[in-house]
């Protein structure tokens, strides 16, 4: 039977690139063999459209599928999720509320974007709160970081200040994520060769690292 690893993407801010994040990893994990299966919390639906638009585009795979789930009925669908998929990615939405507890203590590893302003940071901080008094693996991914910014580096400066353990990998700030989304794709798929590709590649390797290492409560 499968035990899919569960990564649950939080963060209680609204435009940090959770749905980017989980669908263009999505896209990086299929794109190097692994089955994938989503779970989509967010009422807003936007990784529920992304997986439509993608079959819709023609890029339906045997090693995909996704389903809403909240609520109740959470518990049972992570478990179905978990015997159906090598990967299991839980979008959450924009919050802290019992929705995304749930998706944090079914989590193996709790992935948050991080855009690097100090507005970003401080509203990061409740959901890094959470993660610690659930006690689950997290991983903190700098999102859309600009080329060069003094802010920037500060704000990094800070982030190692709350001792808060950060991916290897950041991701810029580029267009061909977005572009890659409007076609139910990832930048693995639309752009193999660019540089968002490679980000995104690592940020999965680096992920995969982690599977076998840490163990969800039931």
């Amino acid at each position: 039977m499968t035990t899919g690893f569960v990564i649950a993407i939080a963060q209680r801010k609204g435009g940090a690139g959770k749905t980017t994040l989980a669908c263009q990893l999505t896209a990086a994990f299929l794109a190097c063999g692994r089955s994938v299966f989503g779970l989509d919390t967010d009422e807003q639906r936007s990784y529920s459209r992304w997986s439509e638009l993608r079959a819709a585009e023609g890029r339906t795979s045997a090693r995909f599928k996704l389903d809403r789930a909240a609520g109740f009925g959470f518990a049972a669908a992570l478990r179905h999720a978990r015997e159906s998929a090598d990967i299991v990615i839980v979008d959450t939405p924009p919050s802290v509320d019992m929705t995304v507890e749930r998706a944090v203590r079914g989590a193996d590893l709790v992935v948050t974007p991080l855009q690097l302003s100090p507005i970003d940071l401080d509203a990061t901080l409740p959901t890094a709160s959470l993660v610690g008094q659930i006690g689950r693996p997290a991983l903190f991914v700098i999102n859309r970081a600009p080329p060069r910014a003094k802010i920037a580096d500060l704000i990094r400066d800070k982030i190692s200040q709350y001792r808060l353990p950060v991916a290897a990998t950041e991701l810029g700030n580029r267009a061909a994520f977005a572009e890659s989304m409007a076609s139910g794709a990832g930048v693995v798929d639309t752009a193999p060769t660019s540089i968002a590709a490679r980000e995104i590649e690592a940020l999965a390797a680096e992920i995969l690292s982690r599977v076998g290492r840490t163990a969800a409560v039931a």
